[in-house]
């Protein structure tokens, strides 16, 4: 299977959900990153968006890959795909990343219809909404009331269920593979409770705290990962 993150926007989240949400799943699938700039050392392959032939020989090479298409080469991505259709047809599920920001909501319908336009099923796109601040004063439907109106319209896959809070937990640089742990802190906590030692308490119990917030958001990665597998399964039966 084959699985492409994009979106024309930058800083919506694909790389993240490249390594956390899918090859952390995956294990075994190659991870490309088609991208120009912003290279981190992490990628297993990075190729050009306008490098039509190397993209199109490592998708017949390869039989399980992650795309993460940099926002800068997706235009690229796109003239390569019309020169050559089987690029885009090789690939199984598009997942476009977005977050509140009207810029962001803006170029992910761009992204939607480009993607249709290279004749990819409506039913191979999931829409994931990204650092999204759940408050009293504005709904989500408010927030993405245009983007939700093209999604229902053109019966692309976009659940709120799905959609991931606004965090901190990768401040510090830090992948998820990096970021779980199965020390146990809370025990740690309680012993130096029991020392008197409240400075090492203190700081226990907010890694204790931050252990819990990424198993949670890990739990809720495997829900959306899940999620997309599943429908592309039902749309295969």
């Amino acid at each position: 299977m084959k699985i492409a993150l994009l979106n024309y926007s930058g800083n919506v989240g694909k790389t993240t959900l490249a390594r956390d949400l899918l090859k952390f799943r995956l294990q075994e699938y190659e991870l490309i990153t088609i991208e120009s700039s912003n290279a981190d050392g992490k990628e297993e392959l990075i190729i050009r968006g306008e490098d039509r032939d190397k993209l199109y020989t490592e998708l017949l090479l390869a039989d399980d890959v992650i795309l993460d298409i940099g926002s800068s080469n997706l235009e690229s991505f796109f003239k390569s795909s019309k020169k050559e259709s089987e690029i885009i047809s090789n690939i199984n599920i598009f997942i476009v990343p977005t977050t509140p920001e009207l810029k962001q909501q803006q170029d992910t319908i761009k992204t939607i219809k480009d993607l249709l336009e290279n004749n990819v099923n409506a039913n191979q796109i999931h829409i994931i909404a990204n650092q999204v601040v759940f408050d009293t004063y504005t709904t989500v439907t408010d927030t993405f009331s245009d983007l939700i109106a093209v999604t229902n319209a053109l019966n692309i896959n976009f659940n709120f269920k799905y959609a991931i809070e606004r965090h901190d937990l990768y401040k510090n640089g830090q992948i998820l593979a990096e970021m779980l742990s199965e020390e146990d802190y809370r025990a740690k906590m309680e012993e130096a409770k029991t020392h008197g030692d409240k400075r090492n308490a203190r700081i226990l119990a907010n890694k204790y705290i931050r252990q819990k917030k990424i198993r949670k958001l890990n739990e809720h990665y495997q829900m959306i990962f899940d999620n997309v597998i599943n429908s592309r399964e039902k749309n295969y039966e």
